[in-house]
């Protein structure tokens, strides 16, 4: 890739180049992990307000804690029946609402300059965060 750029339409084509999924199943994946960092962000804070280590949220749910280190790492995916166990473990229910995404900007409504890019029209946009890496770090295993 190129460090020298003649104009900010070769900059922006850049970026969107590196940021661009590679394929439908890239991009399908990409999804179902922030799916369920969303979820198990839910678990995390649970987990820290109960005080309960990894090993002990594992062995409720008739796991091991290196399972669980492998989900929140996003090495594995989680599936509907560790879900389940977690909503029983927990004494929660996951409440699930459908709604459409907001519409994305486009990078044309960017402008380039030597500082931060400035939006040309305000947009909301709504971000799934990944949960932190605190709880599985901080927390010893008994």
């Amino acid at each position: 890739m190129r460090t020298k750029f003649r104009n900010s339409e070769e900059i922006r084509k850049a970026f969107q180049d590196l940021l661009a999924f590679n394929s439908y199943e890239e991009e399908i994946g990409h999804g179902a992990h922030m799916i369920m960092f969303r979820f198990l962000s839910e678990i995390e804070i649970l987990s820290e307000e109960r005080e309960m280590t990894q090993k002990e949220l594992a062995q409720k749910i008739g796991t091991s804690a290196s399972y669980l280190t492998q989900l929140y790492r996003g090495n594995k995916l989680l599936n509907l029946m560790t879900i389940a166990k977690f909503e029983k473990a927990l004494d929660i229910t996951f409440e699930i609402k459908a709604k459409r995404k907001p519409k994305k900007e486009s990078p044309s409504n960017l402008v380039v300059n030597d500082q931060l890019p400035k939006r040309k029209k305000q947009v909301r946009f709504e971000m799934a965060q990944e949960p932190s890496t605190a709880y599985s770090k901080n927390k010893k295993l008994k």
